[in-house]
């Protein structure tokens, strides 16, 4: 009887997906981006491509949930007031103002998470899991601190049926950092796109932002150090690294919708130049190489490519294919 019942949840979840991004372009967009640090570091940019661009996101916005270190049992925890930690909700960006009250939720209490999910109707939920377990995927959907994938989605469903369901495929520890077991920062970036990759197939999942992709991309570059451009072996470095991830995150859901690309852009982000904690200002040369490296990502999510080996001209095209020079090519299928 239980394997029936997961059989009838899977098919739901396939059903329910979407096989394509037309609906980025519905007159009014909701989006709620449910996550931890990473999501910080993917969106802390954010509204800075939306401001250079001068686009017009009055009609649409992108809401977050944050918890730091997040997992998917955290989150479940969280509805269930059986989390330890605090937690808060708020916009990213966007005109529209969602039925949904911004601030911090305590320890122990999930009614504004709670909230979150019952009195608005998102048309878009992003996902993802804690980066210690972001390779662990056969554990997703069991018990443990690493697992409760199925019993997160089955709230999501069951106040949002009608939402799609994205996930963001997130960078990797630095080769350095003491919990890489990898040792290597592109080995472990292809065990999560590996994991993405599985995840986005098994669950009907089409839409994917793949922003680790970009970070890996840019740290095929000149412009990578020995911390893999993080500022402490796992958050990203201020600056060029934010900014990297940010572009891409703009290019896969707002450009689609305002028929605007982030390639070419001119953006100021001075930030105080630091190697130790990647801490590197945007200026005019490494911006385009940033750009390059996010729309690769876009064009090749499970693929790792060097931004130097493409033009802007090659890219806005859309008509090339991959020419990758690091010894792992793409994520295992």
């Amino acid at each position: 009887m239980k394997k029936i019942i997961l059989t009838l949840f899977y098919i739901l979840l396939s059903t329910s997906s979407f096989g394509g991004n037309n609906f980025l372009k519905k007159p009014h967009l909701k989006v709620l981006d449910i996550g931890n640090s990473y999501t910080e570091d993917a969106t802390a940019y954010l509204k800075l491509i939306v401001d250079s661009l001068n686009v017009n996101v009055d009609d649409m916005c992108i809401y977050k949930a944050y918890r730091g270190g997040a997992s998917f049992r955290d989150w479940y925890n969280v509805y269930h007031n059986k989390d330890d930690a605090n937690y808060s909700i708020s916009k990213v960006v966007g005109g529209l103002n969602a039925n949904v009250k911004e601030g911090s939720g305590r320890p122990y209490d999930g009614a504004l998470f709670r909230r979150l999910l019952i009195e608005e109707k998102w048309d878009l939920i992003i996902i993802h899991q804690y980066s210690g377990y972001s390779t662990a995927y056969n554990k997703w959907t069991r018990k443990g601190n690493d697992g409760y994938l199925i019993e997160l989605l089955k709230i999501i469903r069951l106040f949002q049926p009608q939402c799609k369901l994205g996930f963001l495929l997130i960078h990797s520890y630095a080769s350095s950092y003491k919990r890489n077991a990898e040792k290597s920062s592109l080995k472990r970036w292809n065990n999560i796109a590996s994991v993405a990759r599985k995840f986005a197939r098994n669950y009907r999942v089409d839409f994917v932002i793949p922003y680790g992709t970009a970070i890996q991309n840019l740290r095929t570059t000149e412009y990578n150090n020995s911390m893999d451009l993080t500022r402490d072996g796992t958050h990203l470095g201020m600056g060029l690294a934010r900014y990297t991830a940010a572009c891409c995150y703009y290019e896969t859901l707002i450009a689609p919708r305002t028929g605007v690309s982030m390639l070419g852009a001119k953006v100021e982000c001075p930030v105080e130049d630091d190697p130790k904690t990647s801490k590197i200002s945007v200026n005019t040369e490494n911006m385009i190489t940033a750009q390059k490296a996010a729309k690769l990502a876009c064009m090749f999510p499970y693929s790792c490519n060097n931004p130097n080996n493409y033009s802007v001209g090659m890219l806005a095209s859309g008509k090339i294919g991959p020419r990758n020079t690091v010894p792992y090519r793409s994520a295992t299928k």
